[in-house]
């Protein structure tokens, strides 16, 4: 009874996995493009406005894996909040980010997913007030996390996607020391793209 068990047991596993498999071969590499709102949090929003961003992403698919890859390589635009900061400008932040991507096992043409990561990024600030120079640009090392959706539409060679992560830029300084001090630089980037069969 006990062996019949143990055999009842596995053939109910093999059956679920088999039941969460794609019927689709993995493709090893897909490449997307995307671009959303980037929104500053925490100390951030307090020298920024809310602006956007553009994103090349390169995504590596394991196969027999939980997980797989994803690089994204980012532009983000911010206003200064002149308000706040005494003087107009622009900022931007320019990443290199590389993710572990887990997909959640659940059927149906919409796939969620989720992020982690680490990535540098690229600060730099712009004062458009005269009696303000721009500063030089910093690069530091910062970790984000997140997730998203993957949608599938039958019959097209594209697939959209659309993601939210939280970037934690690791400065000592802040963005700008033109800006202010010690300062927490923390992005909320919304992405909506396609990625190429």
């Amino acid at each position: 009874m006990r062996s019949r068990a143990v055999l009842l047991t596995l053939l109910f596993l093999l059956a679920a996995g088999a039941a969460f498999a794609s019927p689709l071969p993995v493709k090893p590499f897909e490449i997307g493009f995307g671009g959303g709102a980037s929104i500053p949090v925490s100390d951030a929003k307090d020298a920024f406005k809310s602006g956007w961003h553009g994103s090349g992403i390169i995504r590596l698919n394991l196969p027999m894996m939980p997980f797989g890859l994803q690089g994204n390589f980012t532009y983000n635009h911010f206003k200064l909040d002149q308000q706040n900061t005494g003087f107009a400008g622009s900022g931007r932040i320019l990443s290199g980010i590389a993710d572990a991507r887990f997909s959640l096992p659940i059927p149906g043409p919409i796939k969620p997913y989720l992020l982690a990561g680490v990535g540098t990024y690229n600060l730099k600030a712009n004062p458009d007030s005269a009696g303000y120079s721009a500063g030089s640009s910093t690069t530091k090392f910062g970790i984000n996390g997140g997730g998203g959706v993957t949608i599938n539409v039958p019959g097209l060679p594209v697939h959209a996607f659309l993601e939210g992560k939280l970037e934690n830029i690791y400065t000592d300084k802040g963005f700008s020391t033109a800006v202010t001090q010690d300062f927490k630089t923390q992005i909320i980037p919304v992405t909506f793209g396609i990625f190429l069969f």
